[in-house]
């Protein structure tokens, strides 16, 4: 009876509200394989709304096998840097070759990174040998290639000569003192000469990112003033005197601190490489990233893989790579990550988006932008959005790029329009991470976010969302000016057949979560379009399912949500709230299973009367 009134009240209010005019959908990428080279297969990738692309693969009976024990690859080297790069090299300038890894434990102790530059038609065969890493800063640079296809290789950091990170356990907090104990589960990594970088509150039980309700934590690195001093006070314990920032910590309470953070990543894809393939490459840890995809590189895929810690190593380890499992940016877009199984992170599992730059200074035709991660070269093209986050169709050519500091640049173009001023944004035309399949994933138990899917004509399916300590999804464009800036802009994003379970763990947010945030503040219009969420199941939800802004074209439709008992029922548990700059929303066919009196959660919120009666006018 209460859904019926609802809706009847819903219609009334709805023959008195406007909306703007729902979007076209958009014309999506229909790719044709045409003139394929003998030497190469190529997988078909199906994407949203008819999205078609293609990733090309060297055939394997077409190589010529070497071994890379040639080069000198040996279990016995201390350090397998040379010896490698002297393969990659002979790669790059022989196309067509099968590179064979006996299986073993290689050891890689050079900050210089591996660098397989140039290559064609390239076939890495690990068989199952691991590569250990042992200082920071390293990386395998994949840079102005194609065709290469990396399988069967696992990956880890030496954890015996430097820990990642460390369970621990807080005693004798005091804020008077601004002191505490930390008790370290693994006595061995007890050392106060280690590094305090990050320090996360966890699951007691399962020593997992993100406490249930609760998500305390502190960015160490990020403030030398942080810490004071550190005492060695036992054989498992150090005493830490700090400036405050712990204050909140009380005891009993346990925490991932981590002694790396950005200080690595596995394998770097750039400089326009495409047709990049890794299947069944297994990342046990790292000392910040697994993945990197930038420079305009495309058609990349990540299949049958693993990112988590090392099963064999499940008592002493808590932490898989300390940063994002995997980070696109810049890129040109077609990827595919499909079949694999991402966990133990110390940020969001995957991130996707292009990079944007905030207008903080105009002299004539120099600009001074924000932008942390923003590709601006002379020859690419800006275009702007004004301060509602409005796209304006003004462009201007880039004749010149300094770097003022590691996050500003000076930017002269050929000619700026006069109504550009500050408090703008500008994005490089050149760069578009669209067009991209995620799908029989499994996401789990990590820190932050599971997927932040920020760029267009994207397809988000079959995958299991498990215990995310944040939200599950984030759509967003996200513009903190003294740290990032990322989103150009979603249109095309379908999210259908997942399920999500005990996600949004530590109650940071909600399970999915579509908005903006410009320097702490909303964008002011609808700056995502056509997204479906269709078909999903949501269980065990502790706060609201879904947080939803700046959208115009939105299905919600055909979801089973139960909202369990894993969690405290409260009032906003599994309901759904729509922002003022929302419309042409479908909210239908949804099921609530324990939905709570009178099936009081079906009923949407919203803070426009007009949203609020398009939605549920529909129940």
């Amino acid at each position: 009876m209460l859904l019926k009134l609802i809706s009847f009240i819903a219609s009334i209010l709805l023959l008195f509200a406007s909306a703007p005019t729902l979007p076209d959908k958009p014309d999506v990428l229909v790719e044709e394989l045409d003139n394929l080279s003998e030497n190469r297969s190529a997988d078909e990738i199906n994407g949203a709304n008819g999205t078609r692309f293609y990733i090309q693969r060297p055939r394997e009976e077409k190589m010529n096998a070497v071994n890379a024990s040639d080069f000198g690859l040996s279990e016995e080297n201390e350090d397998n840097f040379s010896a490698f790069q002297s393969a990659l090299n002979y790669c790059a300038a022989h196309p067509r070759t099968k590179l064979v890894i006996d299986k073993g434990t290689y050891y890689f102790r050079s900050t210089n990174g591996l660098d397989a530059n140039n290559c064609t038609d390239l076939l890495i065969e690990g068989n199952d040998a691991t590569f250990v890493f042992s200082v920071t800063d390293y990386r395998f640079f994949i840079r102005n290639s194609d065709c290469v296809e990396i399988r069967n290789l696992n990956v880890d950091w030496n954890w015996k000569e430097s820990p990642l990170a460390s369970v621990v356990t807080v005693q004798n907090s005091n804020a008077d003192t601004n002191t505490l104990d930390l008790v370290f589960k693994d006595a061995e990594y007890c050392d106060e000469n280690c590094r305090l970088m990050a320090i996360t509150q966890c699951d007691p039980e399962t020593y997992t990112f993100g406490a249930k309700y609760s998500s305390k934590e502190v960015y160490i690195y990020q403030d030398a003033a942080n810490i004071k001093s550190v005492e060695k006070i036992s054989d498992n314990t150090l005493r830490v005197v700090h400036n405050g920032c712990m204050d909140n910590f009380e005891n009993g309470e346990t925490y991932i601190l981590r002694h790396y953070v950005y200080n690595g990543t596995v394998f770097n894809l750039r400089d326009y490489s495409k047709n990049i393939t890794f299947d069944n490459v297994n990342i046990y840890s790292s000392s910040g990233m697994a993945y990197i995809c930038e420079g305009n590189s495309s058609h990349f895929q990540i299949i049958n893989s693993f990112i988590g810690v090392d099963p064999e190593q499940k008592d002493k380890r808590c932490v898989s790579v300390t940063a994002d499992a995997i980070h696109i940016v810049n890129t040109d877009g077609c990827f595919n990550i499909s079949g694999c199984d991402i966990s133990g992170m110390g940020d969001d599992a995957i991130n996707v988006h292009d990079g944007l730059g905030y207008v903080s200074e105009l002299n004539g035709n120099t600009l001074t932008l924000i932008a942390s991660a923003m590709r601006l070269e002379a020859g690419d093209t800006l275009a702007f959005k004004n301060s509602k986050f409005e796209n304006t169709d003004l462009t201007a050519k880039i004749v010149s790029v300094k770097d003022l500091d590691w996050i500003t640049k000076e930017v002269i173009v050929e000619s700026l329009p006069e109504v550009v001023t500050t408090g703008w944004t500008a994005y490089n035309t050149e760069c578009n991470s669209g067009n991209y399949v995620i799908s029989n994933n499994y996401f789990h138990e990590n820190r932050a976010r599971g997927l932040l899917l920020q760029s267009s004509n994207g397809l988000c399916e079959n995958n299991r969302f498990y215990k995310t300590m944040s939200q599950a999804i984030k759509v967003v464009m996200d513009i903190e000016p003294t740290l990032w800036q990322e989103g150009t802009g979603v249109d095309n994003l379908v999210i259908r057949n997942n399920t999500f379970e005990k996600c949004n763990y530590s109650d940071w947010g909600c399970v999915i979560e579509i908005g903006t945030n410009i320097a702490g503040r909303s964008a002011e219009t609808a700056v995502f379009s056509n997204i479906e969420i269709s078909s999903n199941s949501f269980k065990d939800i502790p706060s609201t399912l879904m947080r939803t802004n700046n959208v115009n074209g939105l299905v919600f439709a055909d979801n089973i949500v139960d909202t369990g008992d894993c969690f405290d029922s409260v009032s906003v548990q599994g309901r759904l709230w729509f922002g003022e700059y929302c419309s042409n929303v479908t909210y239908t066919d949804n099921v609530f299973v324990n939905s709570g009196f009178l099936r009081y959660k079906e009923i949407a919120q919203s803070d426009s009367v007009g949203v609020w009666a398009q939605i549920n006018s529909q129940l």
